[in-house]
This record gives structure tokens, sequence and C-alpha cells, in this order.
């Protein structure tokens, strides 16, 4: 099976009932294609969602069966892995933490207190915190970054930091020109829909209080891309538009010739 489908998954925040629906649906969508699945998770696979040691078991889980497969790191992965394992356990970053959604991380693991679970973590789930501190930053796929964040577009693509690739919000988001690279990424709630300016394609969708974890599907062999969502009731997957927002530059994939196979595409002024 030399075709290869490249599923790009937002932010999932704990949601481990979406991510199932999602991962299944990509599978299934790769087998009816003839195709291999290769898997780019967007980072922010814990916290604020209820079950964030079970969509750690599963994005495990994936990228053994997948190979080819990327995990990419987030803040709140970063945060996960530096106060529950070796690392910072500054009492006051800790509770930043935990009232961002590492209490609903370390209550996933049936533990009441942060020491617990930090005990837990080192004894029982050492496998969770290795695959978090083996993510990836970025990755680099054809005319595509995809990372969790963003970029710092005064720097080149070359020299960007751990800290911008996890945490690039303001400044990224606004930057209005063509980049070297098209940035696929999460972390930025951008609405319930997919976002496509010239520069970027903006996949997080708030899965943790909408319901809807979005994938964007890159064929590379019909130059093709689409969007789908889980669809924030039933955890049912289902095809979405993106909402192509024109900043005077056009479109990123118009740029790449690439197409979107649903053609009926959102604009806004």
């Amino acid at each position: 099976m030399n075709r290869e489908i490249i599923y790009a998954v937002g932010d999932v925040h704990g949601r481990a009932d979406l991510l199932e629906s999602v991962v299944s649906f990509c599978e299934d969508d790769a087998e009816h294609r003839g195709a291999s699945a290769r898997f780019v998770f967007l980072g922010d696979i814990v916290d604020r969602g209820p079950h964030a040691r079970y969509a750690l078991d599963k994005v495990g889980d994936v990228l053994a069966s997948h190979p080819g497969s990327h995990l990419l790191k987030g803040n709140h992965d970063d945060w996960f892995a530096r106060f529950l394992g070796p690392g910072d356990h500054d009492p006051a970053h800790v509770w930043h933490w935990l009232s961002h959604g590492g209490g609903q991380s370390i209550a996933s693991y049936g533990c009441d207190e942060y020491e617990e679970a930090r005990d837990l973590l080192s004894f029982g789930y050492e496998e969770h915190l290795t695959l978090i501190r083996n993510a990836e930053l970025h990755v680099d796929l054809g005319p595509f970054r995809f990372v969790h964040a963003g970029v710092d577009p005064a720097k080149p693509l070359d020299e960007q930091t751990p800290k911008d690739c996890m945490w690039s919000r303001k400044g990224f988001i606004d930057h209005v020109a063509i980049l070297p690279k098209v940035i696929v990424h999460g972390h930025t709630v951008v609405g319930d829909l997919p976002v496509i300016t010239e520069n970027r394609i903006s996949l997080d969708t708030g899965a943790y209080q909408t319901g809807r974890l979005t994938v964007m599907v890159l064929d590379m062999r019909d130059v093709s891309v689409r969007f789908h969502q889980t669809d924030g009731k039933s955890g049912r997957v289902v095809s979405v538009d993106p909402v192509i927002e024109d900043r005077g530059l056009g479109s990123a994939l118009d740029r790449l010739g690439r197409k979107c196979v649903k053609p009926e595409l959102r604009l806004v002024a």
C-alpha cells in the first residue's frame, strides 16, 4: 500500500471520546481509499477535558500502529510532563497549571491531589511522560509546516524556539503575509470551523467545550485537502467546509495549487 494520506488532528484536550471517533473515521477513510493513514497530532492532548489518560493511551496506540505518524508538543502537554515528571515543581507554577486544566488531567488518573498524581505517573504511567517528552516541536511535509501554536514570523523557520512553537498566538495569527511554508496549527480556538488564510490553516475548534474535534485530510497524490470534525452532539464525524479568511492575498490552498474537495467555501471579508 504505497499511497499515504495525512490526517492532522487538532487540539484534543482530554476528549478521548472524540479522538476515538476521529481516529476510527480516519482509519476507515484510508482503507476505503486504498491508502495507509499517517497521523499528525497537533498537540494539547491533555488538560481541560475529562479523559487525558485515555487520550494519551490512544495517541500512543496510533503512533505505534501507523508508521510515519507524529505527535507535536503543545504547551499543555509540556506543562503536564514538567509538573508530573522530574522537573518544575514550583507550587505557584503547579497551581497555575492545575487551575488551567491540569486538575482535570490528574482526575482522569483517579487522583485528587497533585503529589498523588506525580507519584502515580512516575511509577505507573511512565510511558505517558515518555510519549510527551519524545513529542516533536514541528514537522515539515511538502509545502506545509505542522506545529502546535504557530511561528514567529520575524524569524526564519529553522530558528523557531520551543516557545515559538508551543505558545505563538498574537503576532502570528494577526500576521498578514506569505510565509515560506503554510503553517498548519492548533492552540488558538478559531470558532466552530477550521480557518484558512494566506499563510495558515487553523484547526483548533475548541473540542473540549464544543464537541467539535477537527481533522484536516491531506492527500498528496491528488493534491486535495478535506476537512472533517465531530458534530458537537453525537460525536459523529461529518464533512465540513473551512472558513476562507481572505486578507487580500488569497488563500494558502490557491497559492499552492491545492484544492479543497468541497468547493462551497465560506468567505470572510
